[in-house]
């Protein structure tokens, strides 16, 4: 990969034919502090990820690897799942605001679009799976 990258170390939980399913440990900024533990802001998720690769036979349960991903992938990701569905329904709310004076309807249409571009998304999982994947680096 070219570019600024997104490393994060990884543990292979799972390898299928054409893929592998890796855990990851994502932490917040103050996790790493040294009185992280006297805060309760500090927090770590596991998040699990599916891993296309040729190589899938290569890789085994419990091996430590370093997924890695485009650093533009997380703005662009962060733009499809908040920033676009907050203009749309400022959008649409404002709009039949507009054309029919009622707070309770505009603010009913303004969900419901955030329901049909939930649906839109859902539609075009797979093509986003394909902008938003990461790979295993060697």
């Amino acid at each position: 990969m070219k570019g600024k990258q997104i490393e994060h170390q990884g543990v292979v939980e799972c390898v299928m034919s054409h893929a592998v399913r890796v855990s990851i440990r994502q932490e917040a900024a103050c996790a790493a502090c040294a009185a992280a533990h006297l805060c309760n802001s500090s927090e770590s998720k596991d998040k699990t990820m599916d891993i296309a690769c040729d190589n899938a036979a290569s890789y085994h349960v419990g091996q430590q690897v370093m997924v890695v991903g485009k650093l533009g992938l997380g703005l662009r990701a962060t733009l499809w799942a908040y920033v676009v569905p907050l203009i749309l329904l400022i959008a649409v709310l404002i709009t039949v605001f507009h054309l029919t004076g009622n707070e309770g309807l505009s603010a009913l249409i303004a969900l419901l679009s955030l329901m049909l571009y939930a649906f839109f998304l859902y539609l075009l999982r797979e093509r986003l799976q394909q902008t938003f994947s990461f790979e295993i680096k060697s």
